[in-house]
Order: C-alpha cells, then structure tokens, then sequence
C-alpha cells in the first residue's frame, strides 16, 4: 500500500471506530430537569451504563490517535502542492481537535469509567458539573476539526487530492460547527461521516495533477 493508502485506511477507521464509540456509549439523561442530578447518580449506578462508558472511552481514544495521524497525513499530502497556509491550517486543527475530543472522551465518560474501574459510587451533582464540562470541550472539538475539513477542501481545490465535490460535505459539517454549541451532536454524526467519504476516495482515487501544474515537455 501507498503513503495514500495508509492515509485514507486511517480516515475510515477513524470514521468508524468513532462512531461506534459515539453509538457504545449510550444517552445519559437529560440534564436541563430540576431532578437531573438524582438521574445522574441512578444511571451511573446502573453497571451497564458503567461498562458502556468505558467500551466508549477506550473505542473514542483510538479514534482519537486515528484522527491526528490523519490529519498529518491530510497536511503532507496538500503540503506537496500548496506552500500556502492552509495545510498548516490543516494540521493545526486535527491536532486541536484530537487534543479536544481526547479530554472530552474522559470528561464524558469519567463518571463511568470511575464507577467501572475503581468501584466509585458517583455523584450526581458531580457526574453532572463534569459532563458539562466533557460536553463543551467536544463541541470546541467540533468547531476544530471543521475548520480542518474546510481547509483540506479549498487547499484540495489546488491539489486534487480526492475529488472536487467532498467540498460539499465539508461544508456542511462547517455549517453543523457554527450551530454545535446548541447541539454538537449534529457535528459528531457528520464527521465520522465526512471522515469515511475522504478516506475511501484516497483509498479508491489516483491523485489528480495539480490544477497550476506545468505541462512536461515532450521527449525528443
């Protein structure tokens, strides 16, 4: 397999395995209730959701390492062609974002891993304060790595490294960025998505020549 190749089996892997680590996880209640505190404490009680949570941190962390070495590759692929400033924008985004859905992945599911591992009775006023918190982070985490996906594509736009009209899906998750304070859930659907498209075109596309290239001369 190619440099590419490796690339984008990164990409799909990261697409999948995070949303299945999303999925694994499961929904804690609502926290908007004035009882949600007293919901908190009995769904971390429960030893199935504990389990979840930590199936789903483990599954978010290699997700988490998928990601960054997609995103540096994502930047050496564009860097070749574009000596501008937008691989760097790239790659300072995926590790932004990498940084961020690594602390979210604990904050989400600390509670859990706690009451799975160490034998800790949660809190639910605490298990609440920290989510809140995890919740935020992954939403920073979003706006991140939409902002890579948005530089990968105008940078692609030069280099033809996958086809022209991933754009759009990037764009879209661009748009789901600006709207993930109110609900990054949208963002979360969207990435492992837009992760498993740019990846099976590396897999499955030969790289375009650069839209500035220079003809070869002809051999005489």
């Amino acid at each position: 397999m190619s440099r590419r190749q490796w690339i984008g089996l990164a990409a799909v892997l990261f697409g999948v395995i995070l949303f299945v680590g999303i999925v694994s996880s499961g929904t804690t209640p609502d926290r908007d209730g004035s009882d949600a505190a007293e919901l908190y404490e009995a769904f971390w009680a429960d030893d199935s959701n504990s389990d979840a949570a930590s199936r789903g941190s483990i599954l978010l962390t290699y997700a988490t390492v998928l990601f960054l070495l997609m995103a540096s590759g994502l930047h050496w692929l564009l860097r070749r062609v574009d000596d501008g400033p937008l691989p760097v924008v790239v790659l300072a985004g995926g590790v932004a974002s990498a940084a961020g859905f690594g602390a979210a992945a604990a904050l989400l599911n600390g509670a859990g891993l706690a009451a799975a591992e160490g034998g800790y009775e949660p809190d639910g006023g605490s298990a609440l304060l920290v989510e809140s918190i995890g919740y935020y982070t992954a939403t920073a985490a979003v706006m991140a790595a939409a902002a890579m996906a948005v530089a990968f594509s105008l940078s692609n736009r030069r280099a033809r490294v996958v086809p022209q009209w991933t754009l759009v899906l990037s764009a879209l998750l661009g748009l789901a960025a600006l709207g993930s304070i109110f609900s990054a859930w949208v963002g979360f659907m969207l990435l492992p998505l837009w992760g498993v498209v740019v990846g099976v075109c590396l897999l499955a596309t030969k790289e375009s020549a650069p839209v500035d290239s220079a003809p070869q001369p002809a051999a005489v």
